[in-house]
Formats: C-alpha cells, sequence, structure tokens
C-alpha cells in the first residue's frame, strides 16, 4: 500500500509542478506588454554611428538625425513581419508627419533595393547596417523595431515588433504633439 502510494506521488508530482507552472505562465501572457522591452538608449542620445545610405552610398552619421524629430525604423527585406507595417510607414511617409529613417538589418543590398522598389520606399534615408552594429548599440532584437528620436537626438520611444497605427497614436504621436505644443 505505501509503495503504490508513493509510486502515485511521484507520478503525480511532476503533473502538478507543470500545471502551476503554466498557470503562472498563462497569467504572465495576459498581464504584460510584450512589445515593451526595457531598453537602454531610452531618454539617452541616439547612438554615435557612421554607414552609407543604400540608395544612394551618402554618408549618414547620427548628427544627420538632429534638428526634427525623426522614426528610425529597422527592417531587412527577409523580415516577414516587416511588411505588416509597411503601409502604416508609407502612409506617414506621404502625410509628412514625420521623416522616416531606415536601418536595414543585416540584409543585402540588392534584395533591400528590390523590396522597396516593389513595396514602395516611405525612407528619408536607408542606413545601410549589414554586420547588424549599430542595432546592437541600439539594443535591437530583431527586426522590425522603431525608435522616435527627437530633434535633439534623444530616443523617446522605442516599439519592438511591428509598429502599429495604435502604438503609434498612444505611445509616439503624443511626443510630437509636445513639440507642436512647446512651438
Amino acid at each position: 500500500m505505501q509503495k503504490r502510494l508513493k509510486t502515485r506521488l511521484l507520478l503525480v508530482t511532476p503533473l502538478v509542478g507543470f500545471g502551476i507552472l503554466v498557470f503562472f505562465l498563462g497569467i504572465g501572457f495576459r498581464l504584460g506588454k510584450h512589445n515593451v522591452h526595457p531598453s537602454a538608449v531610452l531618454n539617452d542620445p541616439f547612438p554615435e554611428f557612421s554607414s552609407v545610405n543604400l540608395l544612394d552610398d551618402e554618408r549618414i552619421r547620427r548628427e544627420d538625425l538632429i534638428g526634427t524629430f525623426r522614426l528610425v525604423n529597422v527592417w531587412a527585406s527577409w523580415c516577414t513581419a516587416c511588411v505588416e507595417e509597411h503601409d502604416l510607414l508609407l502612409e506617414l511617409a506621404r502625410s509628412g508627419t514625420i521623416s522616416i529613417i531606415g536601418i536595414n538589418y543585416r540584409d543585402q543590398a540588392e534584395d533591400a533595393k528590390t523590396w522597396l522598389y516593389e513595396r514602395g520606399n516611405p525612407y528619408e534615408k536607408v542606413v545601410v547596417d549589414a554586420q547588424g552594429e549599430i542595432c546592437v548599440d541600439l539594443g535591437v532584437y530583431g527586426a522590425p523595431e522603431s525608435f522616435l528620436v527627437d530633434p535633439e537626438g534623444i530616443v523617446r520611444a522605442k516599439q519592438v515588433g511591428v509598429l502599429t497605427r495604435t502604438v503609434w497614436l498612444e505611445e509616439f504621436e503624443p511626443w510630437l504633439e509636445t513639440q507642436v505644443e512647446q512651438n
């Protein structure tokens, strides 16, 4: 009898433990914002960099981001999620709401150019980051990611994953409105 009880306990204990783990993970996934991650660059200056523009080989540096609000969008031709946010980026670019700078992350130049040609180009400039060094300095998890950079070059907001209209309206656009109020 005692041996049977021990055997049952040995079989049931891992199942109960697994059930408890699943329960708490489920609660955690329902509560959190999973696209918001702490960022080492949030409220700090955009990291120094020097690269070339994908479209014309012009040199691009951090200083080129200064002077106006900019949306910096990390993307790649191999990134399937980047397609999801592309229409919003095109809309923002056409509206003149904000200047958009792309960072082409770990991509082949010809693939990236073809991607933009086929889908449209929302970017004022496209920074080439073939080795991912700029993105490492930004704390990028992967493509797509977006950063709102203020006129002084300070990163004010970050979105990990697809930039949606809701995220734009709730997290990014309010910063632009504060700039309008100050002027």
